[in-house]
């Protein structure tokens, strides 16, 4: 049954006395070295047989040596209908030492399927946490690019740019408003002007000291003038003043 289940697993036989005289001090002779050999159970066992045979694991000594044990004991002895003191004080009772067998050899092939098993969670886990760990990566390098001094440095370029660029259009705007201002001045000014209005067909009338002559008042007979006209000017001198009482001429 345990090279079935398991043949990889070691097994070590101690023989005792059973039935006849010493049976007892055999079985916790085999008890004993087995504990003292470390291994990680024990089945202490018989086949079927008649309660004289068996009697020896009712023996007090025994019942001792297998409730003193630090290694787990299986009690396995007789048929299934058979009981002694050994089952009582043992970790584990088996129906026939065939099913001790079957309780503490474990099947390779279930651990087998289970090593497989947990295998491929590992190796499911192992993926997802690697992908995890690129996303986190990529995460980490995207901020490492924003936090880069030549991303810094070259936001501050497109800043300086856009705000050169509006500076531009801001002082092309106010030119343009200059612009339009000044060549407003510059037709009212030319409205005000002495040569457009030359050009037009008037006269510009001044006296001797170059003064403009706005009113008849200011002159007087024998008084001379310089009148511009739009081809140039004449010397006049004054000979009637309209615009006056008699008594003023």
């Amino acid at each position: 049954v345990s090279a079935r289940r398991n043949p990889y697993v070691q097994l070590l036989l101690y023989p005792a006395l059973v039935p006849g005289d010493g049976a007892a001090e055999s079985i916790v002779r085999g008890i004993q070295m087995l504990d003292n050999k470390d291994v990680d159970v024990i089945i202490v066992g018989r086949g079927g047989g008649s309660i004289e045979d068996l009697w020896a694991f009712n023996e007090e000594i025994v019942a001792r040596a297998i409730f003193e044990c630090k290694t787990p004991i299986i009690s396995a002895v007789g048929h299934e209908t058979d009981t002694t003191i050994a089952d009582y004080v043992s970790d584990r009772r088996a129906a026939t030492p065939s099913a001790a067998a079957e309780i503490a050899v474990c099947e390779y092939r279930e651990i087998e399927a289970t090593l497989r098993d947990m295998q491929g969670k590992l190796y499911r886990n192992l993926l997802q946490r690697i992908r995890m760990e690129r996303v986190r990566t990529e995460t980490y390098m995207t901020k490492m690019k924003f936090l880069h001094p030549r991303t810094k440095l070259q936001e501050k370029q497109q800043r300086s740019m856009e705000a050169e660029q509006r500076l531009r259009q801001l002082m092309e705007r106010k030119m343009n408003e200059v612009r339009q201002a000044f060549a407003l001045r510059i037709e009212r000014m030319k409205g005000l002007s002495p040569f457009e209005r030359l050009n037009k067909g008037f006269s510009y009338i001044s006296d001797e000291t170059g003064h403009n002559v706005k009113t008849v008042r200011s002159l007087r007979r024998g008084d001379m003038l310089q009148i511009y006209m739009t081809d140039g000017s004449v010397k006049a001198k004054v000979e009637e003043i309209v615009g006056r009482t008699l008594d003023e001429r």
